[in-house]
């Protein structure tokens, strides 16, 4: 397994995913290594994929691996 982080930027999202502009959201799936939601959830990409690593109070990163499956 091997950790992507060094390939992309990290980025805090300030809301819920849902709730962010789709420019945002798009800069983000694009540029991002490692994801920090505005609920203490974290995703990183391993190998290409993204993985979970904590929920958050609002399973805010389970949505976004959710969005983010089914767009590929």
């Amino acid at each position: 397994m091997r950790y992507d982080g060094t390939r992309g930027d990290w980025f805090s999202l300030p809301k819920p995913w849902l709730e962010l502009r789709q420019a945002m959201r798009d800069s983000v799936v694009h540029a991002a290594g490692e994801i920090r939601t505005y609920d203490g959830g974290h995703l990183i990409r391993v190998d290409g994929v993204w993985e979970v690593m904590e929920s958050g109070t609002h399973n805010d990163a389970d949505v976004i691996l959710n969005v983010l499956r089914k767009a590929n």
